[in-house]
């Protein structure tokens, strides 16, 4: 069988009858050629699914630290608590900061940001993919600080083949939100790195710069009451889950509801009817069965709990896949991945073979 581009295209799509499979397959074990078009297609394929799977993923890792000392979002804190009327120690809230690990050499990671304005009763909330518009409105009641990448918001031409330079997104400055202004088409900002109590941008260069964190802020405000409290969950709607990962869904919610029971029989809880004498302050309570036994509605909660764990984990960037499926060396057994040129442990140089 002659092997035209019409008939490699059906097999890379896996679209070829069991007969010319079979021809390709032997076909491309002696041709160079053939293999080589085989292999970038499945790397192309596999690379294409990773970033249409998790898509624009949550940089939760990166550091708010471009300051010349890493001190950016410590700075706009202590600059907030200041505002508020609150008595501020410099050197104090640094060390309980470290001590804390909320402040590390390199800086602060954007899930640590807001822990001194928690510490001094401030309402915080953190907040992925906010708008420009829910941003200026927040600015009425609220102190902002949001994360940006400090050369783009300046303007500094960016130089690709510079070794520093990646094309993955660097959300790496705090500021502080003083106001916007649409019309002008400029917002004022407490940057730490200026020696200024306010300085004017240009409001596209802050939206482009502000967009590499997703869009992140961190507000702040006087509590209207003690336990006031304003959930703001991260926003996974947009997260698709494969049918694997469907399937953690159901073990991850029984599994969480076992754990809730050990918990409550450790604490000498016992099961009691809903119609008789269920009481926490009885210490009975009537969910202490086994999951199978519960109602759909009853397990609706652990259902959503679980769901909305695995979608934020993809939201965040993690990988989620069973090591069991994935291809292994076959010289050292170690997993490999498609877009795997040699084997990241003994170095054998992978060939299309090892992704049958």
């Amino acid at each position: 069988m002659t092997i035209t581009n019409e008939i490699m295209e059906r097999f890379l799509q896996g679209q070829t009858s069991v007969e010319e499979t079979v021809e390709i397959m032997a076909a491309i074990a002696v041709n160079p050629e053939l293999e080589e078009q085989v292999i970038t297609h499945r790397r192309m394929a596999y690379t294409n699914e990773q970033m249409e799977d998790y898509g624009s993923f949550i940089p939760i890792s990166s550091m708010a630290a471009d300051d010349g000392q890493n001190l950016c979002d410590f700075q706009c804190e202590t600059y907030i608590l200041k505002a508020f009327g609150k008595k501020v120690e410099e050197n104090a809230l640094a060390y309980e900061s470290r001590q804390n690990y909320w402040l590390r050499g390199e800086g602060t990671p954007l899930y640590n940001m807001g822990k001194l304005l928690e510490r001094e009763g401030l309402l915080v909330n953190r907040r992925f993919d906010a708008t420009l518009d829910e941003l200026e409105k927040t600015l009425c009641d609220h102190k902002v600080i949001v994360v940006v990448n400090g050369d783009m918001l300046i303007g500094k031409e960016i130089d690709i083949f510079s070794d520093d330079f990646s094309f993955e997104d660097n959300p790496n400055h705090a500021v502080v939100v003083h106001s916007i202004d649409t019309e002008a088409g400029k917002v004022t900002l407490y940057n730490p790195a200026v020696q200024e109590e306010a300085t004017i941008y240009d409001l596209n260069k802050f939206e482009s710069a502000w967009k590499e964190s997703r869009h992140y802020m961190v507000t702040a405000r006087i509590k209207r009451f003690p336990q006031e409290y304003n959930p703001q969950p991260v926003d996974v709607s947009k997260i698709k889950l494969n049918d694997d990962l469907m399937e953690l869904i159901e073990v991850i919610a029984e599994n969480a509801h076992d754990v809730w029971a050990v918990d409550k029989m450790k604490a000498g809880y016992t099961y009691a009817p809903l119609d008789k004498h269920d009481n926490e302050e009885k210490g009975h309570n009537h969910y202490l069965v086994p999951y199978f036994m519960l109602s759909e509605a009853d397990k609706e909660p652990d259902r959503r709990m679980a769901t909305h764990t695995i979608k934020l984990l993809k939201r965040l960037g993690y990988r989620l896949v069973n090591i069991n499926s994935m291809y292994r060396c076959p010289d050292c057994g170690e997993v490999i991945e498609p877009n795997n040129h040699f084997c990241p442990n003994c170095g054998r140089e992978l060939s299309w073979e090892d992704f049958r």
